[in-house]
């Protein structure tokens, strides 16, 4: 089965973007951009969900579900999840988690990232990197687990 070729073009305010092609906002705000590879540039969105790669340029996001990869120059987005690579170049992002490598380069930043390879260049930054990201989130879930048990035990 052939992708559609369709590309979407949208400026201006807008609530949602979705498309079955290749979605590119520009100059414009939207509130929620569906479509197989997005384009960001000059521009906003809340959520974003691509099947396919994910650029943003001069641009930010709210959450990112990636099913390519994510490259995000001068820009940033909410929590993402990539299933292919992360490039940032001078940008940054809440937290990443990441099935292929992450690049977080020259003046970049990263509060969490979890990635089978994460590679940092000189002048960027994260938080918590791979291994602190797995024992904060089992942190998490035992401490989740306590107060279930509690609350359990209590009725």
């Amino acid at each position: 089965m052939d992708q559609p070729s369709e590309v979407h073009t949208e400026q201006g305010i807008l609530k949602t973007v979705e498309a079955a092609g290749d979605v590119t906002v520009e100059r414009a705000l939207v509130g929620v951009v569906n479509g197989r590879d997005v384009s960001i540039t000059q521009a906003g969105a809340g959520p974003v969900a691509a099947q396919g790669d994910v650029r943003i340029q001069q641009g930010g996001c709210g959450p990112v579900l990636v099913g390519g990869d994510l490259r995000i120059h001068q820009g940033g987005c909410g929590p993402a999840m990539v299933r292919g690579n992360l490039s940032i170049q001078q940008g940054g992002t809440q937290s990443v988690l990441a099935a292929g490598n992450a690049t977080v380069g020259q003046g970049a930043f990263v509060g969490l990232v979890a990635s089978p390879k994460v590679t940092l260049e000189d002048g960027s930054r994260v938080l918590i990197g791979t291994p602190g990201a797995f024992a904060a989130g089992a942190a998490v879930g035992a401490l989740v687990a306590m107060v279930a048990g509690r609350r359990r035990r209590s009725r």
